[in-house]
């Protein structure tokens, strides 16, 4: 399960050029600018050595987590390198550091502070006064913040003999923490819609990762995707209507109340109505 959601994946940026004929015009766009903002950056503010390998988050708000330097083996199964924390404002191109030390998973911006999880599953709040409190502990990751910026859906961690299994929760800036999703196995990658009402995320229940839909009030989840797919169905290649979920929830975007916007893998961006259904590739055109 932690090679599966908590593995940094390395951002399509790292690989931008391969998926160059793929990729969406402006997500191109954005993915260069980024690149020649941040690299020279990090490499300032860190060495030649330190990569920036994540983006999360979207526009001013967007944070980034830098490693040291990149692994020369492969790294194993709970093998997760900690990260600083970089703040990159798309619209100015402007780079600060967040917090220098190597120590967290993931980061998002919420309203004007900055959530912060560290290797341990410790979710921590920083004030934009510079106060820092804990918010909840056991938390897996897919940090998704509401548009208000008074609370965020995040994937839970489970304990005791269900260990190896994951929940979807809302986490409010007191530090309460609500489970809207515990199916068994595993239920991960929560996005939020920006009223505050729906919360969509990504489920193996049917052994086939599908997209499910919930409500903050926590009603029960509904299959979206692949419904009456299995994986034997996966064998020598997807099948005609497979969606594929999204590589993580850091690179989700509402575009309206009902459709969102997220990476797929391979440079290629989906989109998907929350209240039908309907996904489909988004590969040309202008965002």
């Amino acid at each position: 399960m932690r090679k599966q959601f908590l593995t940094l994946t390395v951002l399509m940026l790292a690989t931008a050029s391969a998926a160059a004929d793929r990729m969406n015009p402006a997500d191109l766009r954005r993915v260069t600018k980024a690149r020649e903002h941040i690299i020279p950056a990090v490499a300032k503010e860190f060495g030649p050595r330190a990569r920036f390998v994540h983006l999360f988050g979207q526009g001013k708000g967007m944070l980034a987590g830098v490693v040291a330097e990149v692994p020369a083996e492969p790294l194993g199964t709970d093998d997760v390198p900690l990260l600083a924390i970089v703040q990159y404002d798309e619209d100015t191109g402007a780079v600060r550091v967040v917090d220098r030390e190597f120590k967290y998973r993931e980061a998002r911006t919420v309203g004007r502070d900055v959530a912060l999880l560290d290797g341990e599953g410790n979710l921590r709040l920083r004030e934009a006064n510079g106060r820092e409190r804990l918010l909840a502990q056991g938390v897996g990751g897919d940090l998704f913040p509401t548009a208000k910026g008074d609370a965020l859906v995040a994937t839970l961690i489970m304990d005791g003999q269900h260990a190896h299994e994951t929940s979807v929760g809302l986490i409010d800036l007191k530090g309460r923490v609500k489970v809207l999703a515990d199916g068994p196995g595993v239920d991960a990658t929560p996005s939020i819609s920006p009223d505050g009402r729906t919360v969509v995320f990504v489920s193996g229940r049917t052994t086939v990762a599908s997209f499910y839909v919930t409500t903050v009030d926590g009603g029960a989840p509904r299959q979206l995707t692949n419904v009456g797919l299995d994986s034997t169905m996966l064998f020598g290649g997807p099948p005609k209507g497979f969606v594929p979920p999204p590589v993580s929830s850091h690179h989700m975007e509402w575009v309206s109340e009902d459709v969102l916007r997220y990476n797929a893998g391979g440079g290629e961006f989906w989109k998907l109505n929350v209240r039908t259904g309907e996904a489909a590739p988004d590969l040309g055109g202008e965002k």
